[in-house]
């Protein structure tokens, strides 16, 4: 059974995804020390030393590290967006070179750093995406605003420890994977700011770094094991979840072809039919922030209000791309629902629904890159031990793959593997305890489309950031999502932004950036033909969003962040003394129910049968089902259609001998409890556990009433009994459902 977050009735909080636990739990130590200053180093001390000519780098020293050369890279060789770089000295190198005794390559961890003559005072770390394997351009380039070098920050770069050649067979290599999860940053930290204080003779007072994709997944990484050697971070796209993100990718694949007309994935859901699921997506969700403008700013509402099933349109006959069959309608959703393994359980995580999906991103990295990238990516790092599939065969190992052992063996260690991959590429500490103790920021920045890394993923992690510090963690991580983004940049979107100079005024300055400002790039070419190349948009701190207030629609201010107020409370649940008002407002805020029309709960009033599988299935989630329920009381129509027939096909309700449901006579304290039983498909209670001498084993609730009880979920009366045969009114259930729903979320 899905549950629901809190959320409010206009802006809704996203439902949490169904992740396998122990993720956030993990608790590592980095591998072996960082290397240490080596004898001699300028700096070592702590002293002051005489800065070095960059020439004079060569002879930099460093345990374990080769530089290669140092060279004046003069003004105007680079450039960002139309702009000239500035002088700055560009040394090479390597650290840690080896030789495997797995596959007999030769590894290093290969980097480049600039160091620009006019100097910030600052230092960068430039994390790469991909499966790393190239030294990139160390120029602190970030979301199209003004890079790190253009800034005067000293920025290195670097491949990993392995080279593009390498990949993705660097992968059989323990130590190789080692480097590419988090040790090529341990180890390549403390020797940047060695070489920054030997070419300035002193070393940076402020340290940041910065990354998107699998950069955003380093950075975040880093954040958690290495707080105490950066004061900033910035996050884009982060696939902080890589191995089940990537193993989810597969999953994908398989679903996706069950529908594609041909052995090229893209003809699943071609680029026309995207099209009619985008238009379907806006039709619904365009103006929920106030403007039709063709971004959906409210994501959060726009999972409520947007249904596949309900608002696409449906093919009579063959497809001619403006319609989906039905079985493409099926695999939709099942694929933004989020993977499972074969008996449900969550692999990965949900995706949003947002008309960036029309966007060739998108569609690379749901029917290319799978075969092309994820393919690898699981079967020679993530998997324990490798599979180490054929490269010529990568299409046939993803669709003959089984998913339950794929997920199984992103947890494993085997042999010389002893960090299993979910060890080694994910954060240990998702609580970011030690950030908020060394005082250090983060804002990490993800978009709505993001086709590889869920939006979602990153918004449920945020919440449960926020929960672990009290509610509210915006005092030291920020939170941004795009609308229409693809993955990293691109898609019908705002998608250029300033944020390193925002994190570094957060940092050194101590202004908040609870809202930045994002504009197209006219060479954008998912940027649709009516849209102004000078749009811009307010990025607002989640959970905030933009909407518009008054003035230029193609301006970010006229648009206000605003998080709607949640609902006053029902008027008959307004003192919170009492036992009911928090699960009340619980079931108020979360939509389980609305009331009634006078603006009362109906606290003390029993529940009918019709009502309370209502309840369920609001807090299911869970959209409608195609067959109707079948009882001769409750037609095509009735108010509690949907439910009744939801229940019907999930087996919760059977009705009676007569072929009717009577929705409406009140539902008793047994009956409840065996409609929550069978729609949570709990194992049976075992063990000692409380007995009801009226709930005698065999007797027709006593499955469902042994249960609640063992889980604390309900109590009996003063003498001991249960009374299965009474009425139960809309307060007890709401304490009940309340109950149940942090038992799930616990």
């Amino acid at each position: 059974m899905k549950h629901r977050r809190h959320v409010s009735t206009v802006h809704r909080r996203r439902s949490r995804p169904r992740v396998l636990a122990g993720v956030a739990a993990l608790a590592l130590t980095l591998t072996g020390a960082a290397p240490a200053l080596a004898s001699g180093t300028p700096g070592a001390t702590g002293g002051p030393a005489a800065p070095t000519d960059c020439a004079d780098l060569t002879g930099f020293a460093f345990e374990s590290t080769v530089i290669t050369a140092a060279e004046t890279v003069p003004a105007g060789e680079l450039s960002n967006r139309g702009v000239p770089i500035g002088e700055h000295c560009l040394v090479t190198g390597h650290m840690n070179e080896r030789t495997s005794e797995v596959d007999g390559e030769r590894y290093a961890i290969g980097f480049e750093m600039r160091l620009p003559s006019e100097w910030s005072g600052q230092y960068l770390y430039q994390a790469n995406g991909g499966m790393d394997g190239t030294v990139v351009t160390a120029t602190g380039g970030v979301g199209g605003g003004e890079s790190g070098l253009q800034m005067g920050m000293a920025v290195i770069s670097s491949d990993a420890g392995h080279t593009g050649s390498q990949n993705p067979t660097f992968g059989l290599d323990p130590q190789a994977r080692l480097d590419y999860g988090y040790q090529a940053v341990g180890t390549l930290t403390p020797m940047a700011k060695a070489l920054v204080t030997e070419r300035y003779g002193k070393g940076p007072e402020f340290s940041y770094m910065t990354g998107g994709s699998n950069g955003g997944r380093h950075t975040m990484v880093a954040a958690s094991r290495y707080a105490e050697d950066y004061d900033g971070f910035l996050a884009l796209a982060p696939g902080f979840n890589l191995p089940q993100a990537a193993t989810a990718q597969l999953w994908g694949a398989q679903q996706w072809d069950s529908v594609a007309t041909s052995e090229d994935l893209n003809t699943a859901l071609t680029t026309e039919e995207r099209s009619v699921l985008a238009t379907a997506i806006l039709e619904q969700c365009d103006g929920l922030d106030g403007l039709e403008d063709g971004m959906v700013q409210d994501s959060a509402g726009c999972q409520e209000a947007f249904s596949v099933a309900e608002h696409v349109p449906t093919c009579e006959a063959e497809r001619d791309g403006t319609c989906l069959s039905e079985d493409q309608k099926g695999v939709v959703t099942k694929v933004f629902a989020g993977a499972t393994t074969s008996d449900g359980e969550g692999l990965y995580s949900s995706f949003p629904y947002d008309p960036g999906l029309v966007s060739g991103g998108w569609g690379f990295w749901k029917f290319g890159a799978p075969i092309a990238l994820d393919s690898t990516a699981v079967g020679y790092v993530f998997s324990s031990p490798p599979y180490a599939p054929a490269l010529n065969a990568l299409r046939d190992f993803v669709l003959d793959l089984d998913i339950d052992e794929a997920n199984e063996s992103i947890y494993a260690t085997s042999g010389d593997y002893t960090e299993s991959a979910m060890d080694f590429m994910t954060p240990p500490d998702l609580e970011y305890r030690d950030l908020k103790a060394t005082g250090g920021k983060m804002m990490v920045i993800h978009g709505a489309s993001d086709g590889v890394f869920s939006m979602a993923d990153t918004a449920a992690w945020y919440e449960d950031l926020e929960a672990a510090h009290g509610g509210d963690a915006s005092d030291f991580v920020q939170f941004y999502e795009v609308p229409g983004m693809d993955h990293v940049s691109g898609g019908p979107a705002t998608d250029q932004h300033d944020s390193l100079a925002a994190l570094v005024d957060w940092v050194e300055a101590g202004e908040q950036p609870d809202r930045l400002e994002a504009w197209v790039n006219p060479d954008n070419a998912a940027l649709p033909a009516d849209w102004s190349t000078d749009r811009s948009r307010p990025l607002c701190a989640y959970p905030e969003v933009a909407v518009y207030a008054e003035g230029d629609p193609e301006d970010a201010a006229s648009f206000e962040c605003l998080q709607a107020e949640e609902p006053a409370d029902f008027t008959d649940n307004t003192d919170p003394e009492t036992w009911y008002y928090q699960p009340v407002r619980w079931i108020q805020v979360t939509g389980v129910s609305t009331g009634y029309v006078d603006g009362s709960y109906g606290t003390h009033r029993n529940i009918t049968r019709g009502e309370s599988l209502a309840f369920l299935y609001r807090y299911s989630g869970e959209e409608p089902v195609e067959d109707g329920a079948t009882f001769s009381d409750v037609p095509a129509g009735h108010s509690f259609y949907e439910a009744i027939s939801w229940a019907e096909a999930m087996e919760i309700t059977q009705g009676y001998a007569d072929g009717t449901f009577r929705p409406g006579h009140q539902v008793t304290r047994g009956e409840f409890a065996s409609f929550l039983y069978r729609a949570a498909a709990p194992e049976p209670a075992e063990g000692t556990v409380p007995t009801f001498p009226d709930v005698p084993e065999g007797s027709t609730h006593h499955e469902a009433i042994t249960w609640l009880a063992a889980e604390e979920l309900v109590v009996g009366y003063g003498n001991g009994e249960f009374r299965p045969e009474r009425p139960i009114n809309r307060a007890e259930v709401a304490k009940v459902l309340f109950g149940f729903d942090q038992l799930v979320t616990d």
